[in-house]
């Protein structure tokens, strides 16, 4: 096809090209993330209307030798201009192939421009006069359109999502980083909900030299990364497949809405962790879709409500302890680790998931109960935590010494399974309950803290 005669073909007419190379002009409604083909080349899969045919979307595959040259989306509404397209008939659904020989591409901004300037092209594209149009045409034509979400045949909330099971997910995207240790790019999202709590395989033997991990990536992120998240509900870490490369270069979703599809989700350690399959796509969002305006007014209403620092799934009327404290505002444990205050106390609903030391013969050997010292893992919706109980801390807790009654109370609180009676021994599977708690925040040093539990104490019988 001579490029510089340009003829477009509006998506409606391109079931009458098929085995054809075209040109066609649209606006992206949703990519796949980069990833490996079967082959040596790189693939990305868009989705485009015009203002021909808005349902069904245009399916293209696009091929390119290295990840830098497939397209690579920057915003809500953006255009894409396709050369030398192929034009295919798949399973009934007419579909595109863009070839890395002899095909190529470029993006445009979406916003309305008088002016047609691509941020990003492939390397033999060629942008011609007569096409900044028709550019600049589609661009008004859609100009304060709501684009179509897609279908939510699939979709969830962090508050329903099921291991091992693909859905879609709505949501923000607050940050992206590279987990060096296991060498893999990791998304940062959230929707103003919380995850469910799981329960706990295993004891606690280990629990001294291998503790439970306090979140997924290998190393905490920064504070002033962890103080730009929201406090108030589930941060879920979402893991790239291995297909998909250097992510990190390419993704531009940071700080937007959007939908991401065919993710699935794992457990590991007791905690909740996407991933992010070959198949996983991405659609950017208006901030006023639909789904993004329910989503935000019910996180509202959620946090000006008297119980909306309180997880989700704990039942504010039934708790083993209760706090020595008058007039307790709670917060979330994403509240505590990012406060810039020191010696201060909090209050907060949380789960016990585990303890350093465990096993009784510790605390039955012990001279004196007043010097016990215990390093609790606390969990809530938003973070993990090790905070220490020592000293009459320990004692107001447990309310007293009786070694029989002291483990019964913490097996208790670990969510034991009555069957084991005390013992560490074999596979157990454990449900800690939701309880109040007061932590105080003191200073080590410039930038580590440290935890203490205090003025809590059991009530149950």
């Amino acid at each position: 096809m001579n490029t510089h005669n340009t003829r477009f073909v509006c998506v409606r007419d391109l079931g009458h090209h098929v085995d054809r190379k075209v040109n066609v002009l649209g606006v992206v409604l949703e990519f796949s993330l980069p990833r490996k083909s079967k082959g040596t080349d790189y693939v990305s899969t868009l989705k485009l209307i015009d203002e021909s045919q808005q349902s069904p979307e245009f399916s293209v595959n696009i091929f390119a030798k290295t990840i830098d040259h497939l397209p690579h989306v920057r915003s809500y509404g953006d255009l894409i201009l396709l050369k030398c397209v192929m034009i295919k008939m798949y399973e009934g659904q007419v579909s595109g192939v863009s070839y890395k020989d002899s095909s190529s591409f470029a993006l445009f901004d979406g916003k309305p421009s008088t002016e047609a300037v691509k941020y990003q092209s492939s390397p033999r594209f060629l942008l011609i006069d007569s096409e900044k149009d028709f550019i600049c045409h589609l661009r008004r034509l859609f100009d304060g359109v709501q684009f179509s979400s897609g279908s939510s045949d699939y979709l969830l909330s962090m508050t329903n999502i099921i291991e091992n099971t693909c859905f879609d997910l709505v949501c923000k995207v607050l940050h992206i980083s590279y987990d060096a240790h296991a060498d893999e790019w990791m998304l940062f999202v959230w929707d103003g909900t919380d995850v469910p709590p799981l329960n706990l395989d295993g004891t606690l033997v280990d629990e001294g030299k291998n503790p439970l991990p306090l979140q997924v990536e290998s190393a905490p992120l920064d504070l002033h990364i962890l103080r730009q998240f929201e406090k108030v509900g589930t941060v879920l870490r979402i893991i790239a497949d291995r297909s998909h490369g250097n992510l990190g270069q390419h993704f531009t979703a940071v700080g937007k809405w959007v939908k991401l599809l065919d993710i699935t989700c794992q457990i590991s350690s007791g905690i909740w962790r996407g991933v992010l399959e070959p198949s996983s796509r991405v659609r950017f969002l208006s901030d006023n879709n639909s789904v993004v305006l329910d989503l935000h007014g019910n996180y509202n209403d959620r946090i000006i409500g008297a119980n909306g620092r309180l997880p989700q799934w704990s039942n504010s009327s039934d708790f083993l302890t209760v706090i020595d404290l008058r007039d307790i505002t709670f917060v979330t444990l994403m509240h505590i680790i990012t406060n810039i205050e020191v010696n201060v106390r909090f209050c907060c609903i949380v789960r016990i998931v585990a303890c350093y030391p465990y096993e009784a013969d510790y605390f039955r050997t012990h001279p004196c109960p007043r010097e016990m010292k215990m390093r609790l893992t606390l969990e809530d919706p938003t973070a993990r935590i090790h905070a220490i109980l020592c000293g009459d801390e320990w004692v107001k807790l447990f309310d007293g010494f009786h070694i029989d009654v002291f483990t019964a109370k913490l097996n208790k609180l670990l969510g034991m399974p009555e069957r084991c009676n005390g013992s560490s021994d074999g596979e157990i599977l454990r449900s800690p309950p939701w309880i109040q708690c007061c932590v105080k925040v003191k200073s080590c040093d410039r930038y580590n803290r440290l935890y203490y539990i205090c003025s809590t104490r059991i009530v149950m019988q």
